[in-house]
This record gives structure tokens, C-alpha cells and sequence, in this order.
């Protein structure tokens, strides 16, 4: 467990690289696991964090970038997120 600003968590922080076909056109990422709270996953394209409603949306395990935001081909795709218990 972890404690952070007085509360304890358990190791259930995620650092991962979503799957899904990275190709510049795929909008449509799978998780390993559902986060806690949509509202608090961390996406990064190539070191570059993405605004969370403008860059992507996040429905269980399912990460949607919106239309315009395709990752492009060979781009690192990272999410951090807390994981549903």
C-alpha cells in the first residue's frame, strides 16, 4: 500500500501501453484494466500528455481518441491510471 496526502491505496496504480493498431487511422485502444475514475486516466502520445474530452475519452476498458487525434505510425501511446478494484 501506498500512502498519499494521509490515505492509503493499494498497488493498483497502472503504467501500460494500450493495445490496438497504431497506424495514424485506429482511434480505438483496449486497456488491461478498467481505471477507477475515467475522469483521472493520464494519456501520452510520444512524451506529449493528452487533454482528456479534446484528445480522448475512456468508456471501461475502451480508450477512443477523437477524430483528428489517431495516434500517427510509430508513435508511443502510454496511459497511467489507478485500476477498478
Amino acid at each position: 500500500m501506498a500512502q498519499i496526502d494521509g490515505k492509503f491505496f493499494q498497488s493498483d496504480f497502472v503504467q501500460e501501453q494500450p493495445s490496438g493498431t497504431i497506424n495514424g487511422a485506429n482511434l480505438s485502444f483496449t486497456l488491461g484494466s478498467a481505471p477507477a475514475n475515467s475522469a483521472m486516466v493520464m494519456v501520452f502520445v510520444n512524451g506529449i500528455y493528452q487533454i482528456p474530452s479534446t484528445h480522448f475519452s475512456v468508456s471501461g476498458t475502451t480508450l477512443t481518441f477523437t477524430i483528428g487525434n489517431a495516434p500517427a505510425t510509430g508513435s508511443d501511446v502510454r496511459v497511467a491510471y489507478w485500476k477498478r478494484n
